[in-house]
């Protein structure tokens, strides 16, 4: 916990009182699958209850990724202790290279994506979280498949792709994604214009094959529904061609403003107890501990290693200054 500015910031590793209560809580409803009884409680959680622990907790991981942002772009001290800048960031090992591009290129993935399911979902809270919690699925599925350390899946891995997805589809309720093909297009098919088709379709291919090219002395890992494994599709995560790697730190800065604008949505959704609908505390709950896992946790625990190797090696300066007047 850290107290700034008049704000209390609670990360990931800090034992704020409040958050087991919040999490067994909220399980507890999830767990029941109905809205409380008329009387307003259920397995003695009220609705009041599971507003006001919906309320902290997005207003708590707001602050941790608005926290978060600033200490990569070395405005603030890292739980006061280190000043991190772009410099010492590159010496993590984590920031290796050929890691920040993939985990650049993942995060943007998800930082297009979000923008979608906000536009499309204003209205329904339910229906909001459920969307949400099915993309951070398909995002947590796609980085298994593409690791962020740039390594490639194994033969097990991808005979088990198919089954995989077939799973992440099945629990975002729809079918996937449909792929672009020539009859969608308006390319010409009638018997007529055979010669025609052939044509284009070779000038189209020539064309595929030098964007290729060129694409492949730019980028080595997958970054187009082109080039996806075989069985690979998602429903909410979108996939683009990328023509370069982005940079790490803007598209980490934006994907923090994203997701501060996804729980500020949520907050807006659920103004009152009343809006704690069927099923809000356990899609809320799932949705919550996705981001957790997949974008808090990893950060914050590069930035503890970082801070405690750079506190070790202050320490032992001062230690051979002082040592250094004595002798």
């Amino acid at each position: 916990m850290i107290a700034s500015k008049g704000r209390t910031i609670y990360l990931d590793a800090d034992k704020a009182p409040t958050v087991p209560q919040i999490n067994t809580n909220l399980g507890a409803l999830a767990n029941g699958g109905m809205n409380p009884p008329s009387g307003g409680t259920y397995a003695g959680v009220t609705r009041d209850t599971i507003y006001q622990q919906i309320q902290d907790m997005s207003a708590k991981r707001i602050s941790t990724l608005d926290y978060l942002k600033k200490a990569h772009e070395g405005r603030v001290y890292w739980l006061n202790t280190l000043l991190f800048s772009r410099t010492d960031l590159s010496r993590m090992p984590s920031f290796d290279a050929k890691k920040i591009a993939r985990r650049a290129t993942n995060y943007l993935l998800l930082g297009l994506s979000l923008p979608t399911i906000l536009d499309i979902n204003a209205t329904n809270a339910l229906d909001y979280l459920r969307t949400l919690n099915s993309l951070l699925l398909e995002f947590e599925t796609y980085q298994q498949i593409h690791p962020s350390d740039g390594s490639s899946s194994s033969s097990l891995s991808r005979a088990r792709i198919p089954q995989i997805i077939k799973r992440a589809a099945q629990s975002a309720g729809t079918k996937g994604r449909r792929t672009s093909s020539a009859t969608e297009i308006g390319l010409p098919m009638s018997a007529s214009d055979s010669a025609d088709t052939k044509s284009l379709s070779g000038s189209m291919m020539s064309l595929s094959s030098s964007m290729t090219s060129v694409g492949s002395s730019v980028t080595s890992f997958p970054a187009s529904e082109q080039e996806l494994l075989p069985g690979e599709e998602y429903t909410h995560l979108l996939t683009p061609s990328l023509p370069f790697d982005p940079d790490f730190y803007e598209t980490f800065a934006t994907l923090c403003d994203v997701l501060i604008d996804c729980y500020t949505r949520i907050m807006n959704l659920i103004p009152s107890p009343a809006m704690c609908g069927p099923g809000v505390g356990e899609a809320f709950i799932k949705a919550d501990a996705r981001v957790r896992k997949i974008i808090v946790t990893g950060v914050v625990k590069e930035f503890e290693d970082a801070s405690r190797s750079g506190s070790k090696s202050e320490i032992a300066g001062i230690g051979k200054v002082v040592l250094g007047g004595l002798m």
